[in-house]
């Protein structure tokens, strides 16, 4: 791959008051993206004040001095765009990607809460968006199966004074606690625009989009100074374990090892480590554990590097039957296997590869070009540095892979989970028990009391030489979209075919429908169509379950094969210099399939774990019912 196919076009300037702003122009669309990226996170936090970062990005939908509450997504809708934000250890992000005429409606809105926040801040304001964090928090952690996985993990392998000790939702007693000051001093301390990135990327000229960010940005004062934090590594010297007992059907393991902290050499050996442990059906783990044996119903290796430090993860879920003991000794044991092998330079080719490919895929929209810019200054000052950053990891040499397995899981303390079901695990000794829910503090503030004092002007009209903000700027005028040509063609065979050029980015996508869906099911053969869909990805009559997905690898692909209710649909997503190459891999799976008998056993086996456990999923067994409701048939047939 060249590096052009990774080049994304930028200027960066810097305002008097420290905000940086890119552009990146694409006149491909008419859209713009804008993305607001401030340097704060869980990590900034302060002890007995977790989950207010992450509490604080609902607040900034809330309305501000000039946006009435819900405003905003009122506002951005109405334009036809989309909207959201995030919070992660180290970064909140702001996010909206609507026509390009209405640019300066998005920079308005930003700006607003960036400047003009405090003045709209109520306590009801603060009640409600408590009590959405804490349902939120209750839903995808504490009531939901392997949900408190993550954070007794983190909070295992940091000690309670390493700023990743705390996932970004926090606890609930810090929630609860929380006051309308506690939240104003958190944005006081660090949504001033010297802590921020600002990137536009779409249709827009880069003069008038510096123009636009200049009128609605340049007149906020800086916040306060905000100082680097070094790298601190987790620092425990012996293993640690835990039992969680959880609401769960099958028991996970859990193993966790400090890691190298980003945009280090190390960090990218151990990213491609974790890809040749589990990326697909041939790497390491999965295929020991899921395709020459059924020992484990899932697997995942993943190392995320975060700006102060590093950790890797495996996580296996047992198949019926099989305990974590069995699991953990199989997965020490292929550890050191491979370090004593070595790691295979094919293999490592092919996850290199995989790297530029899902590089290559994140840039295909506009949204994701502003993401890449955004993140990157905010962390480097350089929008450019994903570009260094595939350099470090082709770079990356067989044995730097195998120094690291060595020096950073073989050499180091584990900190290793057992997730087990409740009866398993009940007055067991180390089980990690959940935290105590505790009820949100009764607010001392009057319900309707604004947080005074802030740094910017409050009031409704516009200073001398400020723009108006007390109303939406006015659209520019609609652009007229230009459509893609398609063209349309058919095989000797009667097979139809349409094709749209894409030259954003050298990314290709295919997909191949087949009219066999779900309706031509019979009672007696409900999951057929689904099932075939599986088997379908499991190789051809040329090549087997790995070798099919080592040759997809190879060629930078990703492979995918669903059913619908009419139709089963492969598809098809590569690098477009291997285009060819893996649309002779597509057609040879729908026309030459393998459907091996030990594929078949494998995946019905798979198929009747998952059937078993999916009262896990409540929402997947409440489709199911509406969907057995709307069709007739019994939602347990063919489960047993």
């Amino acid at each position: 791959m060249s590096d052009d196919s990774i080049d994304i076009r930028f200027e960066k300037r810097t305002l008097p008051n420290g905000l940086r702003v890119v552009v990146h122009e694409d006149r491909s669309d008419p859209l713009v993206a804008v993305q607001v990226a401030y340097h704060v996170g869980s990590a900034r936090e302060e002890p007995g004040r977790t989950g207010f970062a992450h509490l604080f990005e609902h607040m900034l939908f809330q309305g501000s001095a000039h946006v009435p509450e819900g405003g905003h997504f009122k506002a951005i809708h109405s334009a036809g765009g989309s909207l959201n934000g995030t919070t992660s250890l180290d970064r909140t992000v702001y996010y909206e990607t609507l026509p390009q005429n209405h640019l300066e409606l998005a920079l308005w809105l930003e700006s607003d809460r960036m400047g003009f926040l405090l003045p709209a801040m109520t306590q009801a304001k603060l009640d409600n968006q408590r009590d959405v964090v804490m349902n939120e928090r209750r839903q995808n952690y504490d009531n939901r199966p392997y949900g408190r996985v993550a954070e007794t993990l983190a909070a295992l392998l940091f000690p309670a004074s390493h700023p990743y000790h705390s996932l970004p939702i926090g606890s609930m007693e810090d929630i609860g606690a929380a006051t309308l000051e506690d939240v104003a001093a958190f944005f006081r301390r660090w949504y001033g625009p010297n802590n921020a990135t600002l990137c536009v990327a779409g249709d827009v000229r880069p003069a008038r989009a510096f123009e636009l960010v200049e009128k609605w940005f340049g007149a906020l004062p800086p916040g306060p100074a905000v100082e680097a934090l070094a790298p601190v590594n987790s620092g425990f010297a012996s293993e640690r374990r835990a039992v969680l007992a959880d609401r769960v059907a099958l028991p996970q393991l859990s193993l966790c090892w400090s890691g190298a902290p980003q945009f280090s050499a190390d960090a990218a050996a151990l990213e491609l480590l974790a890809m040749v442990l589990s990326q697909n059906k041939s790497a390491v783990l999965d295929r020991d554990l899921m395709v020459e044996t059924t020992l484990a119903r899932a697997v995942g290796a993943s190392h995320w590097a975060a700006e102060l430090a590093g950790r890797f993860d495996i996580t296996v879920r047992a198949s019926p039957g099989v305990t974590t003991a069995e699991l953990e000794d199989r997965v020490r044991g292929l550890l050191a296997s491979l370090f004593a092998k070595g790691v295979d330079d094919r293999q490592l080719s092919r996850m290199k590869t995989r790297c530029e490919a899902d590089v290559v895929r994140s840039l295909e929209t506009v949204a994701g070009r502003a993401a890449s810019l955004a993140e990157f200054d905010l962390f480097t000052g350089d929008p450019g540095y994903q570009r260094r950053e595939l350099e470090r990891l082709r770079a990356v040499t067989a044995e730097h892979v195998r120094d690291v397995l060595g020096r950073y899981l073989l050499a180091k303390p584990a900190a290793v989970l057992c997730c087990v079901p409740e009866e398993d695990g009940a007055g067991r000794a180390g089980t990690a028990a959940a935290r105590p829910i505790a009820a949100a503090a009764s607010p001392s503030s009057p319900p309707s009391a604004p947080v005074q004092a802030t740094p910017v002007r409050a009031d409704s009209a516009p200073t001398h030489g400020e723009p108006d903000r007390t109303r939406a700027p006015d659209p520019e005028p609609i652009p007229e979209p230009t459509l893609p040509e398609v063209r349309l063609c058919a095989t000797a065979q009667g097979a139809r075919a349409a094709l749209v050029r894409f030259s954003r980015s050298p990314w290709a996508s295919a997909s191949l429908s087949l009219p066999m869906g779900r309706r031509a099911e019979s009672k007696s053969e409900t999951g057929l169509a689904s099932l075939t869909a599986a088997l379908l990805s499991e190789g051809t009559r040329r090549h087997s379950t790995l070798e099919f997905t080592d040759r997809l690898e190879a060629l930078g692909a990703s492979f995918a094969v669903g059913a619908g209710d009419d139709e089963v649909i492969l598809s098809l997503a590569v690098l477009e210099r291997s285009l060819d190459a893996a649309l002779e891999l597509l057609f040879e799976a729908a026309l030459e399939p393998r459907f091996a008998p030990e594929d078949l056993e494998r995946t019905l086996t798979q198929r009747r774990t998952a059937i078993a456990a999916r009262g896990e999923h409540p929402r997947r067994w409440r489709r199911g019912l509406s969907r057995a409701c709307s069709t007739g048939i019994r939602p347990w047939a063919g489960a047993r």
